[in-house]
């Protein structure tokens, strides 16, 4: 059998039979799988244990859920569902669990989410996902690293635990953005800020959507975890799980703290309109008089004063002038402004 290249940004070929990778782990390590006669050989053999990588895009993914006698009937239309609610459950000794990631892209940019989902037993685990995941390449990376793993239920702990580390990143990056829009408002660049935030709040409140967990339903689990957990992958699953509530913790922190934001820009821009309408009423105020000096020397009737004088004009300029100085002052007085 030809290993495949190990760049983790080539698109690996069998990926056609929705593979993305797999790995037979015997004694800790991980032996690369290809294709999914290898898969199958190694499912049979009573050596360790095989962890798959899935595209549950790929149809022939989907055929061989569908018929695959290792995992249960009922979990077999949750692996291939495309439900996105975090969650994790037990059925009948696997560990069944829907978690949020983010999509791997050579852009480093953490906006997009993906989804990835979970089942564990004693001789399989199979990660499912339809878009590609940022965690479970680290995950390859660090097998091809030399990362040792005691068994199934330690590598699904420590899948929970990247998924956690890669959300708070995303959530770390969305409280950075946050600083950077509360330092453009505190400098007066509202207009800058104005879309920003808005993005921070629509990404925000998309990944809380997808995060939200029922923690009974989780603890549950957590304290009667599947029998091929010990002692050890119980204690890191609670870790990890926590770990999990604490980044949704600081997400609806970063809401909170956004939706604060957003009210003081409206604040703002509400005390600038209210600046700019005290200005324009004060504008009319004084103008009021001379406009009505201007209608009264306007009028086109016998007897207007000035009409045959050389200065006249000039009077009658004057008189707006003071008119308005007048006006002004009398506001001022009256503390209007």
């Amino acid at each position: 059998m030809i290993e495949l290249a190990r760049n983790p940004l080539v698109e690996l070929p069998e990926r056609r039979d929705g593979i993305v990778f797999a790995f037979h782990m015997i004694d800790g390590q991980g032996r690369r799988l290809v294709g999914w006669d290898a898969v199958i050989d190694a499912m049979a053999s009573p050596e360790g244990f095989v962890w798959l990588h899935l595209d549950l895009s790929v149809r022939r993914t989907r055929e061989w859920i569908a018929q695959a006698e290792r995992i249960p009937e009922d979990l077999r239309h949750e692996l291939g569902a495309s439900d996105v609610r975090t969650r994790l459950e037990q059925h009948n000794g696997f560990l069944f669990g829907v978690f949020t990631d983010m999509l791997y892209d050579i852009d480093p940019d953490l906006t997009e989410i993906s989804t990835v989902r979970i089942l564990g037993s004693d001789r399989l685990v199979i990660s499912a996902r339809r878009h590609p995941s940022r965690t479970m390449d680290r995950m390859r990376r660090a097998l091809y690293d030399g990362l040792k793993v005691r068994g199934p239920a330690d590598l699904v702990v420590t899948m929970l635990h990247n998924l956690a580390e890669t959300v708070e990143m995303a959530v770390v990056e969305l409280i950075v953005g946050l600083d950077d829009i509360e330092d453009r408002l505190l400098e007066g660049r509202k207009s800058s800020a104005r879309e920003d935030l808005g993005a921070v709040r629509r990404f925000a409140v998309r990944l809380h959507r997808h995060l939200a967990l029922k923690r009974r339903a989780v603890f549950q689990v957590c304290a009667r975890p599947p029998a091929f957990f010990d002692d050890e992958d119980a204690a890191d699953l609670r870790d990890a799980i926590e770990q999990l509530g604490a980044v949704v913790d600081d997400l609806v922190s970063a809401q909170e703290r956004a939706k604060l934001l957003y009210e003081e820009m409206a604040a703002q821009q509400a005390e600038q309109a209210n600046r700019n309408l005290l200005i324009l009423s004060v504008l009319t105020a004084v103008f009021l008089p001379m406009t009505l000096v201007t209608g009264i020397f306007g009028m086109n009737v016998a007897g207007l004063p000035g009409l045959v004088s050389p200065h006249a004009f000039w009077w009658t300029m004057l008189g707006m002038g003071a008119v308005g100085v007048l006006a002004f002052f009398g506001l001022r007085r009256l503390n209007l402004f």
